[in-house]
């Protein structure tokens, strides 16, 4: 099974589950919806279609998904045009650093500019993009990282 698969199998057995206590279910009426539903006694044993079958119908019944607030990271801002060149080349050398986050370089800018620091380094200006970027050379230089 792929990382992707066990991964939307598991959040539906955690759905599943979330409806169980969302909806005061019992052990047996809970067994007794997944055998009416996907003929299974543990939910561990559902398929796919078996698992959309069984989440549709506690949908029907009254399960509500429930976002945590604020549950979303922020989206990274889109770089305006006169700095996107500067962007490009930060996120290259970010690559070259064994595939550093965007945040490394969110955290940098941060002990770089302390109270200036806009929260993303996509917001820095001409200056502080410049900087930035010669730390991270730094960086390279001094973890044998391409520099090309």
């Amino acid at each position: 099974m792929s990382k992707l698969a066990r991964d939307h199998r598991n959040s539906d057995l955690a759905k599943i589950h979330l409806a169980k206590k969302q909806l005061a279910m019992s052990d047996e009426d809970y067994r007794d919806m997944l055998w009416t539903q996907g003929r299974v006694r543990s939910s561990k044993d559902l398929d796919h279609v078996g698992r959309a079958n069984v989440l549709e119908y506690l949908k029907k019944i009254g399960f509500k998904t429930i976002a945590k607030p604020g549950g979303k990271r922020p989206r990274r801002p889109v770089p305006p045009a006169d700095k996107l060149k500067l962007i490009r080349r930060i996120r290259a050398q970010l690559i070259s650093l064994d595939r550093k986050p965007d945040t490394y370089a969110d955290g940098i800018a941060k002990q770089m500019f302390g109270e200036q620091a806009p929260d993303f380094y996509e917001w820095c200006n001409h200056d502080q993009l410049h900087r930035l970027s010669a730390a991270l050379g730094v960086q390279q230089r001094r973890e044998g990282a391409a520099t090309q």
